[in-house]
């Protein structure tokens, strides 16, 4: 990496990629040579990365400070596969859990850990190893690879770095698709991009973990200004619900520095009008491996996220859209204009999103019934509703985001569907009382269960009972958050591509390098780009 002993890279006298500078002794003859002299730089940009919902390490005060969610290996999330609701209730409840940085985490080098502090010291052990063990190093690896730089300039091996390919790699954005510049990536190598991983307690509400990571990021500019490394700005990256504390942070903590200590942000996967899939856990589960850990069923996930504001977050919000709730049997969209009061409030129909029969308290008892139910109503009507409509339509000015939108491998839930599926349909049912007088009934609470009995009143006050399932995903997506709710339309969105990509795992590695990295690398190198209008800008 070039620089100069007065001055970092003042005295640039470069062209191409190449940084040459004059050498102090041979002032008077530099028509006829010159010294090249390589400094590491003193101007720092730190990278920090927010994980998404359930992707942070949690521990519980009230059992000693006992991990509880540690995402190392799949071996250990097998305890979660014993535990029912009541126990997971207790043990993930957001006002005794914090993040708990002892994950496991990849060793740094001796340089790295000279530049920047240990990777643990930077929270990488606060993140899930199992999806982000192997991105974190190749992000810290490519955006400090100034000594791969450097020789492959003193040996004229021919060799490119990461950046510099991209000078030369159409990515085929649908939005801002614009190849990194020389004058782009040159920058780029005047500074360091230390990575850091910002966990977060996952079960509160996001507004409080933006009020946590503005505490966070102020602390890791500082400490790189004591160290006598110009620090001023990070460039925030995200995954999934990751993105919504970002974006509460940069847009709705303004008073708090946040958007004056952003340069910029780059969203994967960001759930940015909600998702149906919450209605859809809520209700039922998850099916497979990941619903053995996060909850099998409705009583389990009910149990956890009926009092966690974070995870009822992701509900879909009034920019979502009306009608996305299809109940076969029903004429009126559903909701019509309210899903706080038509979906996740409703206390009466089938179809809510939360079931009484799924109450943790003595069912016998309707005064503790009462007092879980008007909990979880505050949750809905005071954090999840006022957190979803403030920051909706809110962006920072310098936005990146890339999405899922493949609907074959990973079809996800646009719109949702009962489908009645009674042996015998009667005609002569009331569609209103269906909607307020049902009843579920079916045995035991089978995992993923897509079924359910309803107990319904006739118009003559008679009863029938009734089959409906909960039909598949069928739409584009990720499997998980919808094309609908994921492509951002804004004038501060800067670049966006759609990618066959899987939620969960939308910065894996899949054989090859996939896109979302060469994506996320190229808008870092963009966005750190902006830093020549800051007071880090070599004049």
């Amino acid at each position: 990496m070039g620089g100069s002993s007065k001055n970092n890279f003042d005295s640039d006298t470069s062209t191409g990629s190449d940084f040459q500078y004059y050498g102090l002794e041979m002032v008077e003859k530099r028509k006829n040579a010159k010294t090249i002299i390589y400094k590491t730089p003193d101007r720092v940009i730190p990278v920090v990365f927010l994980p998404g919902v359930m992707g942070s390490n949690l521990m519980n005060k009230e059992i000693d400070g006992d991990s509880i969610w540690r995402l190392d290996s799949i071996p250990s999330t097998f305890v979660w596969t014993t535990r029912g609701p009541a126990q997971r209730g207790k043990l993930l409840d957001p006002s005794n859990t914090f993040v708990d940085p002892r994950g496991e985490v990849q060793e740094e080098s001796m340089k790295e850990r000279r530049l920047f502090g240990s990777r643990k010291d930077r929270g990488w052990g606060e993140v899930g190893y199992m999806s982000y063990g192997e991105f974190l190093p190749w992000l810290q690896k490519v955006l400090n690879d100034n000594d791969e730089k450097q020789e492959n300039q003193q040996t004229g091996n021919g060799k490119l770095t990461a950046r510099e390919k991209l000078e030369n790699y159409n990515l085929n954005a649908e939005v801002g698709e614009t190849n990194l510049t020389t004058d782009e990536v040159n920058t780029s190598y005047k500074y360091l991009f230390p990575v850091h991983a910002a966990g977060y307690n996952w079960l509160a509400s996001n507004a409080e973990s933006a009020t946590n990571l503005s505490i966070r990021i102020k602390k890791i500019i500082n400490d790189y200004n004591s160290r006598g490394m110009k620090c001023e700005k990070v460039i925030l990256v995200t995954h999934s619900m990751g993105g919504l504390v970002a974006r509460h942070y940069s847009e709705m903590l303004k008073g708090n520095n946040g958007d004056s200590f952003v340069l910029g942000i780059v969203h994967g996967v960001m759930p940015d009008l909600g998702s149906p899939m919450a209605y859809k856990r809520m209700k039922m589960g998850e099916a497979g491996t990941t619903g053995l850990v996060i909850g099998a069923n409705g009583a389990e996930m009910t149990a956890v996220l009926a009092n966690a504001p974070g995870p009822l977050q992701l509900l879909p919000g009034v920019s979502y859209g009306m009608g996305w709730l299809h109940i076969e049997g029903k004429k009126e969209l559903v909701p019509e204009s309210n899903p706080y009061t038509e979906i996740y409030t409703n206390r009466t129909a089938w179809w809510a999103l939360r079931e009484e029969r799924f109450i943790s308290s003595n069912i016998d008892n309707p005064n503790l019934i009462n007092n879980e139910w008007f909990s979880y109503k505050d949750i809905i009507n005071f954090k999840v509703k006022s957190f979803i409509e403030e920051l909706s339509g809110h962006y920072h000015k310098n936005t990146y985001a890339f999405y899922g939108n493949d609907g074959e491998k990973y079809p996800s839930y646009a719109e949702v569907f009962w489908k009645d599926i009674s042996s015998e349909k009667n005609s002569s049912l009331d569609d209103s009382k269906l909607v307020d007088e049902g009843v579920i009934f079916y045995p035991g609470d089978i995992n993923n269960q897509t079924t359910r009995y309803i107990g319904l009143i006739t118009k003559n006050d008679g009863n029938v009972y009734k089959k409906f399932e909960f039909m598949p995903p069928k739409d584009p997506g990720d499997g998980t958050v919808p094309l609908c709710a994921a492509v951002i339309h804004s004038s501060n969105l800067k670049s966006q591509i759609g990618l066959s990509i899987d939620h969960e795992g939308a910065y894996k590695k899949f054989g090859d390098v996939i896109d979302s990295r060469l994506f996320s690398l190229r808008s870092i190198i963009k966005i750190a780009y902006e830093v020549k209008k800051t007071s880090l800008a070599y004049v």
